[in-house]
């Protein structure tokens, strides 16, 4: 929906399928154009947002979807992870069955939507944070606001290049000014464009009928989004975000998050010290986040890893919530409990 926002990146097991399946098909049954949620809607106090859980122990895994992504995108890996530790996905403010917020994506309500929810949910800490592709930068913030709460994090191809046309000018949103960034605003009403129709490459690689609940998911989102009304909040929100990471680890300062579990899944392989010492992408510096720090790389993936290596993004997770259990290494930490 954001024509002029660009992004560079940065088998269910047959119980689970049969479960999920009866769940589409209740729905289904009541009324075919309305589908419910699978987990539980959570009042934070005003406004209700969505959480999905399963599984028993900790620590908790929480599941942080990228940009205009759904709970429901982690259905390939969600049920690997339940068998080890108790795992939750959520809707972010104004997607899927949540409620929209006051603001649209800033990092300022995500952080204090979520930890609204856990409290209210009654989901124990401290919990392994993963955030997929702009959830990246949400996890990070999370951890700067309540470190008490974080036990590890795990970045999957976390956004690494995040941009925007600003009347011609094409620029990272850490290199616009705000001012530019502002200018660029209301949004011209060709960038909708034309209703979606079928779910493509590569949410096709999620069960039929879970595809049919994310249609039916991001036709209510294009139908409710007017570029009339949009604002660059997020965007803002995230520039200062971004420009305080890179801060936080410009060359020379060590290991931010010292000793922290710290797992980076990515398309590509470890980044070299000059990569990380640039701004030209932000992906590179998350590998000198702790100096407990595992990088894994998804040969052949697209984007979206844990769509299309599900099996390695739960392996991956399984290793954090091992190490965090056994208070080991990462790197001596086993990919089974």
């Amino acid at each position: 929906m954001l024509a002029n926002l660009f992004w560079s990146p940065c088998v269910l097991s047959g119980l689970a399928v049969m479960a999920l399946s009866s769940w589409v098909a209740a729905q289904q049954s009541t009324d075919v154009r309305t589908y419910l949620p699978p987990g539980r809607i959570v009042d934070i106090g005003g406004r209700k947002l969505h959480l999905h859980c399963s599984g028993e122990g900790s620590p908790t895994v929480v599941l942080v979807a990228g940009g205009g992504a759904f709970s429901i995108d982690w259905a390939l890996v969600q049920p690997k992870v339940a068998g080890t530790t108790r795992v939750c996905a959520y809707d972010r403010a104004g997607l899927g069955w949540s409620d929209p917020g006051p603001a649209k994506e800033t990092v300022e309500q995500t952080v204090g939507d979520l930890h609204a929810l856990l409290r209210a949910a009654g989901e124990k800490g401290p919990y392994l944070l993963v955030g997929a592709s702009i959830g990246g930068i949400f996890i990070r913030a999370y951890q700067h606001a309540f470190p008490d709460e974080v036990a590890g994090l795990i970045f999957t191809n976390s956004s690494n290049r995040v941009g925007m046309n600003v009347k011609g000018k094409v620029g990272l949103i850490w290199e616009l000014s705000e001012d530019e960034l502002r200018s660029a605003y209301p949004l011209p009403p060709s960038v909708k464009g034309p209703a979606p129709t079928r779910e493509g490459e590569p949410f096709d690689r999620l069960p039929p009928d879970l595809q049919a609940v994310r249609l039916w998911l991001d036709v209510r989102l294009w139908e409710k989004w007017d570029p009339a009304k949009a604002g660059p909040e997020s965007l803002l929100s995230w520039r200062r975000e971004f420009l305080r990471e890179f801060e936080e680890t410009d060359a020379g300062k060590g290991h931010p998050l010292g000793e922290l579990p710290v797992i980076v899944l990515s398309s590509g392989p470890v980044a070299s010290e000059s990569e990380r010492q640039s701004r030209k992408g932000a992906a590179a510096r998350l590998d000198f986040l702790s100096s407990n720090s595992v990088h894994i790389t998804a040969t052949g993936s697209g984007h979206e890893i844990h769509l299309y290596q599900p099996d390695l993004v739960a392996q991956a997770f399984v290793r954090a919530v091992v190490a965090v259990r056994n208070q080991v290494p990462l790197s001596r930490a086993s990919e089974r409990p």
